[in-house]
């Protein structure tokens, strides 16, 4: 079940690496351009932006710099440190209005309707399990009507995905067993819960809720529902996926636009890395 200290605790130990997962591999770097991408096609200049789970500050750094004013805000005070230092690398300390450290269940010191767009990328929302619902109460309370709420959560079917995949046999062979590295296949794809030794951290991972996009839909309820999308459709999370095709400008340009046209197809929407759901408060 959510556990924030432990969770503080993960991502203060994941240190710099949750910056350059995003830049370190084509998977990576193709997840933080589909993510960008619908910020800058729901943002207008001059939006107060809550980043709620900002982490290093990477979309904290998208908003400002296409004319946002962000309030970044982190359970983990060291993504919070980290987050100042890359802001400021960047030149966008002055679109920053706060950085503040917190819990997304309990967004008590924003008043109702105080920003026109809520940011909650990072599958911020997959960590908080059973308080998903009073998690995304928050996002759209804090949210004035009218405005925007995108969300991004890691997706249920696409670690199992590839599981079928991997040429490691180990979770086919017994579907049933919770390993050192992971729960269980049959276990995940029932519950969406998933827990995972991290190298990186050196710590077992923060337990997760995995969602379909049905499910991440009805948290937003009283939402008008934009558009969903998966992201990394089309390349999966695996050692040295797309590295051909990123080397040639072209071969990658060409992949980023095939991921932003059939990323949307509802066939391919759970079956990439993350679920991103864009939702307008009534």
């Amino acid at each position: 079940m959510y556990d924030p200290e432990y969770t503080k605790e993960f991502y203060n130990a994941y240190g710099d690496f949750e910056w350059a997962r995003l830049e370190a591999t084509p998977f990576g770097r193709l997840q933080a351009i589909i993510h960008e991408d619908f910020i800058l096609r729901y943002l207008k200049s001059g939006d107060r932006v809550l980043d709620a789970g900002c982490g290093p500050g990477r979309f904290s750094i998208s908003v400002a710099r296409a004319g946002g004013k962000v309030t970044a805000f982190d359970i983990s005070d060291k993504q919070l440190e980290i987050a100042k230092k890359k802001i400021a690398e960047a030149g966008c300390l002055d679109k920053i209005e706060k950085f503040i450290e917190g819990d997304i269940c309990d967004l008590s010191q924003f008043k109702n309707g105080q920003f026109d767009m809520v940011i909650c990328f990072g599958a911020v929302l997959t960590y908080v399990c059973e308080k998903r619902q009073q998690a995304a109460k928050e996002l759209i309370r804090v949210t004035r009507p009218g405005g925007i709420i995108l969300v991004g959560v890691g997706s249920r079917m696409g670690p199992i995905l590839g599981q079928a995949r991997s040429t490691d046999m180990t979770v086919l062979q017994d579907p049933d067993k919770d390993t050192a590295m992971g729960s269980g296949l049959w276990s995940v794809l029932e519950t969406g819960y998933l827990s995972f030794y991290s190298p990186r951290a050196k710590m077992m991972h923060a337990r997760m809720h995995l969602y379909t996009a049905e499910e991440l839909k009805s948290l937003f309820k009283g939402c008008k529902v934009l558009e969903v999308a998966g992201s990394n459709v089309t390349i999966p999370e695996a050692p040295h996926s797309g590295e051909q095709v990123a080397e040639n400008p072209k071969t990658w340009a060409t992949l980023v636009e095939l991921e932003k046209k059939i990323n949307h197809e509802p066939g391919l929407v759970d079956t990439g890395s993350h679920i991103i759901l864009a939702v307008k408060k009534n």
